[in-house]
């Protein structure tokens, strides 16, 4: 199936190529002026460290696309019309973890650990025949989390040390309590046939998988049950995934001609969150980075 132009609600979500988990090693201390210098380079690379306001998306998903879904998955004790978030609070926390000290004891690698918490209502609007009947509110509690690895290093022309990001790893977001789960993601196109199954996995600059613009991508989504819900979310848009009946979703993407590293993620809803005014939110999502077309990330430390 092919991704049809939705406005829809959710939030959360991006994807990436081949990379690497493994931690810093030989623990060390770092300053607080480390930690300033660091937070100052991350700010000034919004493309690597933020997720182009995906996990915060209050996007209305409209009757159309969720009547398919509840011809497809079967209607419970509601019809949703339209589902949206609406975010109340954002509260963003860093965790420093320094390593690989030189030979004057400062350290020479940080992994930065991002919290992210978010607090608010996801909302169904429910009713038959196009027309809202009700309006229910599920208690929201949302955190996201990412990893930024950076390496303190001395770039050409410059006159002292200083940090730059080297790795990224896409952002998870779970809703408290959540039972949903995302087991992994393939992505296929001409010449490119990978599978992610771990989010926080860190993505050297230059490994982050590249996306042709316009070129059609497949994505197939495996979760834990086969009446999830899955949607995937761009600055676009926000789509429906076709469901398997087999705990897969697929659908067809194109990527934007937008220059550059972007993201993109993929949210699975469990069949309660939006059939059953009884059953709690329940969500999970994967926001994971790509690039468009061939910007060469030479400005950025490899």
């Amino acid at each position: 199936m092919r991704f049809s132009r939705v406005s829809l609600p959710l939030l959360l979500l991006v994807l990436a190529g081949c990379g690497s988990s493994s931690d810093p090693v030989a623990p060390t201390s770092g300053t607080s002026a480390d930690e300033s210098a660091i937070q100052q380079e991350m700010s000034q690379h919004p493309d690597l460290v933020d997720d182009e306001g995906i996990s915060s998306s209050a996007d209305v998903l409209e009757a159309d696309a969720s009547a398919s879904m509840s011809a497809s998955l079967g209607v419970t004790l509601q019809r949703p019309l339209r589902f949206w978030r609406h975010i109340r609070s954002v509260e963003r926390r860093f965790e420093f973890t320094f390593a690989d000290s030189d030979s004057v004891g400062r350290p020479t690698t940080a992994r930065v650990r991002i919290h992210t918490f978010l607090a608010g209502t996801f909302n169904v609007a429910v009713g038959d025949s196009g027309t809202v009947d009700s309006v229910v509110h599920k208690p929201l509690h949302d955190h996201a989390v990412r990893h930024v690895l950076l390496r303190r290093m001395r770039l050409p022309g410059a006159r002292h040390d200083g940090w730059r990001i080297v790795a990224t790893s896409g952002v998870q977001v779970t809703s408290r309590d959540a039972q949903t789960e995302i087991v992994s993601l393939r992505v296929q196109s001409a010449g490119l046939d990978t599978t992610i199954t771990d989010p926080l996995a860190l993505f050297r600059l230059r490994a982050i998988l590249k996306v042709a613009s316009g070129e059609a991508t497949t994505l197939t989504v495996t979760a834990n049950r086969n009446d999830d819900v899955v949607l995937l979310y761009t600055r676009l848009g926000r789509f429906p995934f076709h469901n398997n009946g087999d705990n897969t979703y697929t659908g067809t993407w194109r990527a934007p001609v937008f220059e550059g590293f972007r993201h993109f993620g993929i949210n699975a809803l469990s069949h309660g969150t939006l059939f059953d005014p009884a059953a709690p939110y329940d969500s999970r999502a994967w926001i994971l980075p790509y690039r468009v077309v061939d910007k060469d990330p030479g400005e950025y430390a490899l």
